[in-house]
């Protein structure tokens, strides 16, 4: 039993990082990005101040600072004047005795100006301790802003990739947010027949997607891409799309199929009919095509309810249908048909439902130069309808 809960959790693991490595992929280049723009502002071109205070004078700075004080307070015997220098360069007396000790030899005159400013220095001690805490930085603290940046970009960046990849941005391979939902089991049916377990939806479509027609096998021009969907009872979020891309990776648009219309009520759905689609980017336009049970394609009040979503097929194994654009040409095989029992209408909702889905780009499209027009491969409507 543990095995077998292994297995399905990692088929639902396995499936939404596959959905979500285009996302992490960009998120890699961001956090390298931001790796390389802290190793520039904090090695290439540090900060550079500019109306600093004098406790942020760098130690060589810092000593002509005190001899400064030193030189004038001897000269003016101005206490407090001294007192708040000190204090605003975080003066301590050990910094004036290294400074003594240095100068005892070789200017001796020097030493003595440093050495009346020593009982400034100790009665000043702790306020000048509190202005040094101003630059006073640990370990933790000189990596804890870079880190900070790193983990925060990469959380942030991590929470938009699951957001944008299930909530928002359409899935490249058909795994979307309510897909998601289904498999990892968050839908649970309130009525109705049980729901198939996440692992027997993934291995029927894994078993659909054997049946793909061999084209070139048959003598035919190879599809630009070839996609098997399958629909199965209890997959109420129904609705996966496709990219379709060339061989160099070029983006030509987009298929699918989902959900068009269902039946009856409770879960899990009764779907009576599909939706396949087709969506050129040159064309700025998708086409559709409604797939129905028996019962739907002979209810006429349903039929016309669904014109407005694209042309009616019948749900028959073997049918194939044409969707068309400017530049692309789908033929939409229905390989398997099988119809679920219960109390509504025979023949009324789909038990399981497999389209294999063919693209060919026309001949002089963008990204289809040199390509074959699928005209040449599948030939005219009528023909696929006696297919």
């Amino acid at each position: 039993m543990i095995k077998r809960l292994t297995g399905q959790f990692n088929i639902i693991g396995k499936a939404a990082l596959s959905t979500l490595a285009p996302s992490l992929y960009r998120l890699g280049f961001v956090l390298l990005g931001v790796i390389i723009g802290l190793v520039w502002a904090y090695q290439g071109a540090p900060i550079k101040f500019r109306d600093a205070e004098p406790v942020h004078l760098a130690a060589g700075y810092k000593d002509q600072w005190i001899k400064m004080i030193a030189v004038e307070y001897a000269e003016t015997g101005d206490t407090a004047e001294a007192q708040r220098k000190i204090v605003a360069g975080g003066v301590s007396p050990a910094m004036i005795q290294a400074l003594i000790d240095a100068n005892a030899v070789t200017e001796p005159d020097l030493a003595r100006k440093l050495q009346a400013l020593l009982p400034i220095a100790e009665e000043n001690r702790a306020a000048a301790s509190k202005q040094a805490q101003k630059i006073e930085t640990s370990f933790l603290g000189g990596i804890l802003g870079p880190l900070a940046c790193v983990v925060g970009t990469a959380v942030i960046g991590l929470i938009l990739s699951v957001f944008f990849t299930f909530y928002w941005a359409v899935p490249r391979q058909g795994l979307s947010r309510r897909r998601a939902e289904a498999l990892s089991g968050a839908t649970v049916p309130t009525g109705g027949a049980a729901a198939p377990a996440p692992a027997s939806i993934l291995a029927a479509k894994r078993d659909a997607a054997r049946e793909k027609t061999d084209f070139k096998a048959r003598g035919e021009v190879p599809p630009v891409c070839q996609f098997v969907s399958t629909y199965v009872l209890g997959d109420s979020l129904y609705d996966e799309s496709f990219p379709i891309e060339t061989a160099k990776g070029m983006f030509l648009g987009e298929c699918g199929s989902s959900i068009g219309e269902t039946i009856g009520v409770g879960e899990p759905k009764k779907v009576t009919a599909t939706e396949v689609w087709l969506f050129d980017k040159n064309d700025i336009t998708t086409v559709t095509k409604v797939i129905m049970s028996e019962h739907a394609y002979r209810d006429q009040a349903l039929r016309t309810k669904l014109a407005s979503k694209g042309e009616a097929v019948l749900a028959t194994p073997g049918m194939t249908t044409v969707l068309e654009t400017q530049t692309l040409r789908a033929q939409v095989r229905i390989v398997d048909v099988q119809y679920g029992e219960g109390a509504l209408p025979p023949r009324s909702f789909f038990e399981r439902l497999v389209v294999e889905i063919a693209v060919w780009a026309k001949e002089g499209a963008e990204g289809g130069a040199g390509e074959p027009d699928a005209s040449a491969a599948f030939g005219d409507t009528a023909e696929l309808l006696n297919y």
